[in-house]
């Protein structure tokens, strides 16, 4: 806190002075103002030389230099990483004291990546002849098969059951041919979870009928998911409640007080339930089978059964299910956490880079604080100048319908930071503004209603919008499946021309449009929501108004991954995308009306597609590549015969895999591992393409690969292992 302030330095004065001065009108209390508030930046410097002397106050331009005095060597730097380097710096000395164990390398793990990790010494896990001096009895030979829950665990960081030796390498890396073996003496294996627990806090459940919901507030089964605790010493090795791992039948009947909060104080639980604002406790929730049975759940309560004997909450971790003893009238809201890559579409996560606070020109209306009976009352109340609403609970509020904006006004909606609001409506919600209006939405979960943008009502088109953080949800809706409850239907259409749309870190469906708009799409996911997710590569994504033979505007695409067929006038950039997209018959995959103006580079573009020149994009990439290689074996020109046999042995392989291509599943549109290195490392900064380049997953690996031979001890061999 600074100590030159404007009335500290005011009161150093003669009282003389100050009496005279106060007689003047204050002339010279205002010198002082602007005196003491150069002070206070001399001061803040100077302080902030104290901090830079310690690796945890530091600046970060500092750190190189805190970490050259102890010998750390910098790696490849990760924008956004949450700790970065500094934590890295902070522990390199507690690193060397313990170097080569298991806990160090655990650790040096999670500082390098910044991804949860739990590192196994795979000898421990090796069936051997035991000394009678040293004996191990957990160490079984076989396996327990009373013991559901360890064989629950098996191939995963927390599998006891011993193997006999695998000798091929755990190394699996560039230049290894090996596909990983675990249990030998030399063998350590880092595990990793690349998936972050994403949190919902206190919103409400999704009622079936009096007694069974879901926890999704969108009406999807949910995987729920660790929210994972710090371990408390740097010697101390992962467990279950330290990753964030999925919550299974077992594990939370084996100890439900490791992941259900039940109203405790302190302390991170994966989840919680309030029936009419209260907590229901641990000791009255129990794990059960919930899965479908005809048209009903397994084991859910009948109202025929005697009151109080369902006494117990029963909860399905695997699918997001609950049910309650009785039909209950109140509100049922929980708290939970689900997996996901990471911080695209509407959620919690910090995002306050993206909230810039108001400039003072217009209304900034809290809802649902201010008083309104709703939020389109809310968007109403706005004036003429522009403002902004900023919904600040989680819940689930009825959308509105319109937003309009008028001349060279601008209104947003938003969501405040680490506030997951979504919007229910059945109706398009319609924007419209006159002309150099903008209208913003942040930080959005609209179910059910896409976004329509309109010309005004004498056809005048507003400026820009802006979507940043907003999930329009594939297919408008979740069926009780978790499939689009509207396959194909549009998340954004707009039809009036000459609008500057821009897309940010958001999750949408089809999106259709005139060929007029300007589209900027960035670190985004745009999918054609088919009803099966194997075909949507196959539906439209992105095209006019008209559909399959109109054009939509001119589309500049960066670090995205768009999931199904483009139609556009034209592109003049796309950058680190993939382009996933099968052709209907007689038609391209990706098509671009002016081929002369723009350029694709380091992306995925289906084979046939029609588009402006590229630069390194795959699989032509690798196409041409061949074909040279083999122009240099013969000396001479490839005959074209050869060059079709080159072709056709490369498209089979070289295109995306998925984990999954449902908007539900938590790795949504996330790269397998196994997905080909071209795409997975052929970004212009070698990472991967598409929407989830914004984690930097290879430069990760690469930086944890590195600093593995710097604290592996002699004889080891350790292998990194991906647990999702």
């Amino acid at each position: 806190m600074t100590r030159i302030t404007p009335q500290a330095l005011y009161e150093l004065l003669p009282a003389i002075y100050r009496i005279r001065d106060a007689e003047e009108g204050g002339p010279l209390r205002a010198l002082v103002d602007v005196l003491a508030r150069e002070g206070a930046v001399v001061e803040e410097s100077i302080e902030q030389l104290l901090d830079d002397l310690f690796i945890e106050t530091c600046a970060p331009w500092a750190v190189p230099y805190i970490g050259g005095i102890v010998g750390y060597k910098a790696l490849y730097p990760v924008e956004g990483l949450a700790a970065g380097s500094r934590a890295e710096v902070a522990n390199t000395i507690a690193y060397r004291r313990r170097k080569g164990t298991a806990a160090v390398l655990e650790q040096l793990a999670r500082d390098v990546t910044g991804w949860p990790a739990s590192a196994v010494e795979y000898f421990q896990r090796t069936a051997t002849c035991q000394h009678m001096n040293v004996t191990r009895p957990e160490a079984r030979t076989t396996a327990d098969l009373h013991a559901p829950l360890e064989l629950e665990r098996l191939g995963g960081a927390f599998d006891m059951v011993m193997r006999t030796v695998d000798v091929r390498s755990i190394t699996q890396a560039p230049g290894r041919n090996s596909i990983g073996g675990r249990h030998h003496l030399p063998n350590v294996g880092l595990h990793l979870w690349r998936l972050q627990a994403m949190r919902q806090a206190n919103v409400p459940a999704t009622r079936v009928d009096g007694r069974r919901y879901l926890f999704d507030p969108l009406g999807a089964p949910r995987q729920l998911t660790n929210r994972q605790e710090a371990e408390r010493d740097i010697t101390a090795l992962a467990g279950p409640v330290n990753v964030p791992g999925a919550i299974t039948r077992r594990m939370l009947d084996a100890t439900p007080s490791a992941w259900v909060r039940g109203g405790a104080p302190g302390g991170l639980r994966a989840f919680e339930i309030f029936v009419d604002g209260t907590p229901v406790p641990v000791d009255e929730i129990v794990a059960c089978d919930l899965s479908d049975d005809g048209a009903g759940w397994n084991h859910s309560p009948h109202a025929a059964e005697p009151p109080g004997s369902n006494r117990p909450v029963r909860v399905d971790p695997e699918l997001g299910r609950l049910t309650l003893p009785e039909p209950e009238t109140a509100e049922v809201r929980v708290s939970f956490h689900t997996a996901f890559p990471g911080p695209i579409g509407g959620g919690e996560y910090n995002r306050a880079a993206s909230l810039p606070p108001p400039d003072g020109a217009g209304t900034l209306i809290r809802f649902p604080d201010s008083g309104h009976a709703s939020l389109q009352d809310a968007l109403n109340a706005i004036g003429p100048a522009g403002g902004m609403v900023e919904i600040t609970e989680n819940d689930v509020y009825a959308a509105p319908t319109t937003i309009t904006a008028a001349e060279g006004a601008e209104i947003g909606l938003r969501a405040a930071d680490g506030v997951r609001a979504i919007l229910r409506g059945s109706d398009p919600l319609e924007i419209r503004g006159a002309a150099d209006s903008r209208v913003t939405l942040n930080g959005l979960v609209l179910d059910g209603c896409p976004v329509h943008i309109l010309p005004d009502g004498d056809g005048t088109s507003l400026a820009s919008v802006d979507l940043a953080h907003v999930t329009l949800i594939p297919g408008l809706s979740f069926t009780e499946t978790g499939g689009p409850a509207s396959p194909g239907a549009e998340s954004l259409r707009v039809e009036t021309r000459g609008v500057e749309l821009s897309i940010l870190r958001s999750i949408l469906g089809p999106v259709r449009m005139t060929d007029t708009t300007n589209l900027r799409l960035e670190d985004s996911i745009v999918d054609a929501a088919t009803p099966a997710p194997a075909d949507s590569p196959e539906g439209l994504a992105i095209a006019g108004l008209s559909g399959e033979d109109d054009p939509a505007g001119a589309l500049t695409i960066l670090t995205s991954t768009v999931i199904g067929r483009i139609h556009a006038r034209a592109m003049p950039l796309v950058s680190d995308t993939i382009l996933f997209a099968r052709a209907a018959p007689g038609g391209a995959p990706v098509r671009s009306e002016r081929r002369q103006d723009g350029c694709l580079r380091f992306s995925y573009v289906p084979d046939g597609s029609i588009t402006p020149r590229r630069f390194r994009c795959q699989p032509q990439l690798a196409i041409d590549e061949a074909i040279a290689a083999r122009a240099t074996e013969l000396g001479g020109p490839v005959p074209q015969a050869e060059k079709q046999l080159i072709r056709a042995r490369i498209l089979p392989w070289l295109i995306p895999a998925f984990t999954s291509l449902s908007a539900r599943a938590p790795a949504y549109a996330q790269l397998r591992r196994s997905a080909p290195a071209e795409i997975r490392k052929g970004a212009s900064d070698e990472g991967e393409m598409g929407a989830w380049h914004l984690n930097h997953e290879p430069q990760r690996e690469t930086n944890l690969r590195i600093r593995l031979h710097e604290y592996l001890r002699f004889g080891l061999e350790a292998g990194l292992i991906f647990e999702t």
